[in-house]
């Protein structure tokens, strides 16, 4: 199997694994779990994509890999990764936990009301509230996400293991 896909497949069922984790001991409303789980969904990422380009470079490629293959590799990761995130994330908010929604929903609100807001602003917004929060939409934007954070990932993992083939320069 390429690597891209392999590490593909790793990335989006090691960023279910966590979720469901999270989920299975109830520490899913919990902000500093929330917190260290953002930093371990980048962490992740960054790991397994360069992982994937590295093992690219060194046991398909002898060794070598130029920049754009290195980045094709890493977005293929990212995206692949980014699907399964997505679909699990659709599944999670419209199966596994659709109470999470209306929580992020009332979460949304006293930030609102912190921030001085009146009850009649809230309202105003409840309709874009429940655009943003939906299964689907939450899931879109797991997606996009992860595939800007590939982006971002896959350029400079594929600067730092960029090395071209010797032989390939020679005209």
């Amino acid at each position: 199997m390429k690597p891209n896909i392999q590490y593909g497949l790793i990335l989006g069922g090691i960023l279910i694994a966590i979720s469901l984790l999270i989920y299975v001991l109830g520490l899913e409303k919990n902000e500093t779990v929330t917190t260290v789980s953002g930093i371990i969904n980048i962490a992740v990422p960054a790991i397994v994509t360069f992982l994937g380009i590295r093992e690219l470079r060194d046991k398909f490629q002898h060794g070598f890999i130029s920049f754009g293959q290195g980045f094709s590799c890493g977005l293929v990761i990212s995206i692949i990764g980014g699907a399964l995130s997505s679909i699990y994330s659709f599944l999670y908010f419209k199966v596994i936990n659709p109470g999470m929604l209306a929580y992020i929903r009332l979460k949304q609100e006293q930030e609102m009301l912190d921030r001085g807001m009146s009850d009649s602003d809230i309202e105003k917004m409840s309709g874009t509230m429940d655009f943003w929060t939906n299964p689907a939409m939450m899931s879109a934007f797991a997606f996009l996400g992860m595939v800007i954070l590939g982006l971002v990932i896959s350029l400079i993992s594929a600067a730092i293991l960029k090395k071209e083939d010797p032989a390939a320069m020679i005209s």
